[in-house]
């Protein structure tokens, strides 16, 4: 008997995905400028200031952008996959409940119809599936 040992590191990889990459993460940039560009104008007495100035990008793992450019690829091929994958590990809640709600949602927005919990559940092990084997292959070229 073989144990999986790639089957659970590309699961781990998901997990960590799904932290990374996390939906309500969303909402921790949104906000109001503390100043506007009238604003700006005013103290500046008419003219802009030199320096840009804005928000610091938002860093993200190096390994949790692997694994977005992956489910980014299926997306292009399979949006309903990538949306299943992305509510089943970066969705928050229970995975058969508010994640199945996410996915819906998600599915809704692409306007692709709706699916069953079951069909929800075998196409993440699809989706996880496919990821498996295109991290063995980028393991094998590297």
């Amino acid at each position: 008997m073989q144990v999986d040992t790639f089957g659970a590191y590309v699961r781990a990889e998901l997990e960590h995905w799904g932290r990374e990459f996390a939906l309500h993460r969303d909402l921790d940039y949104l906000g109001h400028h503390s100043k506007n560009v009238l604003q700006v104008l005013i103290e500046h007495k008419g003219d802009m200031p030199g320096r840009a100035q804005g928000y610091k990008p938002m860093d993200t793992d190096a390994s949790a952008q692997r694994v977005e450019d992956m489910v980014a690829d299926i997306a292009r091929s399979n949006g309903a996959m990538a949306c299943v994958l992305r509510a089943y590990y970066c969705g928050a809640g229970r995975k058969k409940v508010e994640r199945y709600e996410t996915c819906l949602m998600l599915l809704a927005n692409l306007g692709l119809p709706s699916t069953t919990v079951r069909a929800y559940l075998e196409m993440v092990r699809r989706g996880e599936d496919r990821l498996h084997g295109m991290m063995y292959v980028q393991s094998q070229v590297a």
